[in-house]
């Protein structure tokens, strides 16, 4: 194990490294969202989110013309903006399966100026309308590059996606032409691949490069765990990291130096954004104003040097507060039980 604790230490360095730059929230907050993270592995370990889904006859005019009136719900202003999608060019929906997923495509000229472009990978369903609300709400705070829009965009979003999901629910649609329960899948995937990494991580950042010795600090001070399963994840982890190096070979030959980031993206920086992102969209869904939702959102890049603390206290969520779990887990089971009961009924 010697030789892959060390291997192990040089990919943490340079992901640490790389991270410190764009994602030192993580860094800062490791443990809670691991234990976050857990706790909600724990809770859910017997759900599978299962739900029986139906295509509809919807045309792109349709999926556009419903978006459009959850939009004019949330806020008219926004219609100058999504009018124009068509016209411009900036909307695309797939037919054949063109995209892997939905998503709004941002290219920062500089970081006053983008070009964005919306790709709707079709679902041919009602999922395409809170695909088109998701996807949209990326658009309209991704004109300018902050740090705390990298981390607060995925929050807003998935949070205007649960508006649109009740949006659709109370306006009578067919509730098989809808994936209930996409949200909840979505969220167990990203907390399953952030726990096979979550311990290492914390290892590492708590105690220092990993080692023999490490497992007895753990054990001590965070959770219990076997020697035998510890090294197993650190040979999961350090495999996985590898691979990445391997699979990015030709540009690491070019620029070494970007090692750290490709060990990083759509992975660890990509994870824990959705994991905090549906926890806070669930929580604000139960406990906050949802006019302090769209204040953020319209003001994200007039926080540059705001810590995630002060600007979530400031629209109603206090991370440091001492009920902030105990709330947040009622949330996501009064949710997750709304879900139940609709899905009972379907049957």
């Amino acid at each position: 194990m010697d030789e892959i604790y060390s291997k192990l230490n040089q990919y943490l360095s340079e992901i640490c490294n790389y991270l410190e730059k764009d994602n030192s929230f993580l860094l800062d907050n490791i443990l809670r969202i691991s234990i976050l993270n857990s706790h909600f592995l724990n809770r859910t370990q017997n759900e599978t989110f299962g739900y029986e889904i139906i295509h509809n006859h919807l045309t792109f005019e349709d999926v556009f013309l419903l978006a459009r009136e959850i939009i004019e719900s949330i806020d008219k202003s926004y219609l100058t903006d999504f009018d124009k999608l068509i016209s411009t060019g900036e909307i695309d929906f797939s037919f054949e399966d063109e995209y892997i997923e939905s998503k709004c495509v941002t290219f920062y000229k500089n970081k006053n100026e983008a070009q964005q472009m919306i790709n709707i990978n079709r679902s041919f369903n009602y999922d395409d309308c809170l695909d088109l609300v998701h996807e949209f709400i990326h658009y309209t705070n991704g004109k300018t590059y902050t740090e705390n829009r990298h981390l607060f965009t995925e929050f807003i979003s998935i949070y205007y996606e649960l508006y649109a999901e009740d949006f659709l629910l109370k306006k009578g649609i067919n509730k098989k032409e809808l994936n209930i329960f996409g949200r909840m899948k979505s969220l167990k995937y990203h907390s399953k691949m952030f726990f096979n990494y979550e311990v290492v991580l914390v290892a590492y950042l708590t105690f220092g490069p990993i080692q023999k010795d490490t497992l007895p600090y753990l054990k001590k001070y965070i959770l219990n765990m076997t020697q035998e399963d510890f090294d197993d994840e650190c040979t999961l982890f350090y495999k996985n990291l590898a691979m990445i190096e391997k699979n990015n070979k030709e540009k690491l030959d070019k620029n070494p130096s970007l090692l750290g980031k490709y060990l990083s993206e759509k992975f660890i920086t990509h994870n824990y954004r959705y994991i905090l992102g549906t926890f806070l969209a669930i929580y604000a869904r139960k406990y906050v104003d949802p006019k302090n939702i769209l204040y953020l959102n319209q003001h994200l890049a007039d926080y540059p040097t705001q810590s995630v603390v002060e600007i979530c206290k400031s629209i109603g969520i206090d991370l440091n507060s001492e009920n902030f779990s105990n709330e947040l887990f009622l949330a996501i089971d009064e949710y997750v039980d709304e879900l139940k009961q609709i899905n009972t009924k379907n049957r």
